[in-house]
């Protein structure tokens, strides 16, 4: 019972994390087009966070974490 109680409150926090990288993507993409001259420093920037929002998605998948609550923030 202990080890399903640990993988919960894991798979709640990879969740809370993925939420959290969706709406910090999602402010990006509403941005970027109104921006007239975009430093490298933000493509970069830009870049790692789809990075890391894929990375832990794909654990999530991995992991059979299951949440109804988000949905695919890149492909949107």
């Amino acid at each position: 019972m202990a080890r399903n109680k640990v993988k919960k409150m894991g798979d709640e926090l990879l969740m809370a994390t993925i939420e959290d990288l969706q709406e910090q993507i999602a402010v990006q993409k509403n941005l970027d087009p109104t921006t007239l001259d975009m430093s490298e420093d933000n493509v970069v920037s830009g870049k790692i966070l789809r990075a890391k929002y894929s990375f832990l998605y794909n654990e999530a998948r991995h992991r059979h974490t299951r949440f109804s609550g988000f949905s695919n923030a890149i492909s949107e």
